[in-house]
């Protein structure tokens, strides 16, 4: 009878650390996000809550101006050499960061805290030109010249969807 006990408790103990250690790997992002060393906020945005827009009734995007945001950078010897994600929804935000040329692969809070302060600074709007979208995301994020190709998907807060598209500078 022993035996059964053990290997029932030890069973029981591998899947806990196994569910345990999956946690680990997710894009969710926790922590609250938006300007936290803004005192009066400007009307109409507010921090997004860890469960996705910035209250009950929204649906997102009123931090960044979008809800959506995707970068893949490819380089002549590296394709999907940065790849930048971030989703925001009335359940939830998603980020993931990767760039492949600094070895650098976050999720969920981490990749929050590198694209955060870039966010905060873009100025997005469905109505620019390719180049002007990519040279405001080149220039946030620090992207080094010499890449082959870049594409940018946005869904921005009104629900309207943008593709920017570049090739080599």
């Amino acid at each position: 009878m022993t035996f059964k006990k053990t290997s029932v408790l030890t069973a029981l103990m591998l899947s806990s650390a196994l569910t345990l250690s999956a946690c680990g790997e997710s894009d969710e992002v926790n922590e609250p996000i938006g300007n936290e060393s803004q005192t009066d906020p400007a009307p109409g945005s507010g921090d997004a809550s860890p469960g996705g827009g910035t209250d009950e009734e929204s649906i997102g995007g009123d931090t960044f101006g979008f809800t959506e945001f995707s970068v893949d950078v490819d380089y002549p010897d590296q394709d999907d050499a940065i790849d930048i994600s971030y989703e925001e929804d009335r359940d939830n935000i998603e980020a993931s960061y990767e760039n492949k040329l600094e070895n650098q692969n976050l999720a969920g809070d981490e990749a929050m805290e590198e694209i955060e302060p870039v966010f905060q600074t873009l100025d997005l709007t469905s109505d620019m030109t390719d180049k002007e979208a990519i040279e405001s995301v080149v220039g946030g994020f620090g992207i080094e010249a010499g890449y082959k190709t870049i594409e940018i998907d946005v869904r921005f807060s009104d629900g309207t969807e943008k593709e920017f598209k570049g090739k080599g500078n």
